[in-house]
């Protein structure tokens, strides 16, 4: 069956954006708060990058570059996530730091401590 058009106004479509993106984040915070995210492409493949990017007022490579390198993050853009995801900045701080440890055991064979 062929996809037909449907008129709607800008407004219209934003609003089923940001509901859209509401799910997403909500089904995000779910999954932070039983640990299952074990990396970024968790959340990745539930938000895609740009959109998430924008979200946290950056560019979309840095916020890529930042993914790969998760020390890199400031305090101000933990701060922004956690209140984006709407969860304890604990849990995300200490998501974190399990992803520099997984980082670092592959890149220099020794891992930081917890």
């Amino acid at each position: 069956m062929p996809r037909t058009k449907r008129n709607i106004s800008k407004e219209q479509k934003a609003n089923e954006f940001n509901q859209q993106l509401q799910h997403k984040l909500n089904s995000l915070k779910t999954d932070f708060e039983s640990n299952k995210v074990e990396s970024f492409g968790k959340i990745n493949a539930l938000i895609p990058p740009s959109v998430f990017a924008r979200q946290l007022h950056m560019g979309y490579e840095s916020f890529k570059s930042k993914c790969n390198n998760p020390g890199d993050f400031s305090n101000n853009e933990l701060v922004r996530m956690a209140e984006l995801i709407d969860i304890d900045i604990n849990i995300l701080i200490k998501f974190i730091f399990k992803m520099m440890k997984y980082k670092n055991k592959f890149k220099a064979g020794d891992s930081i401590r917890l």
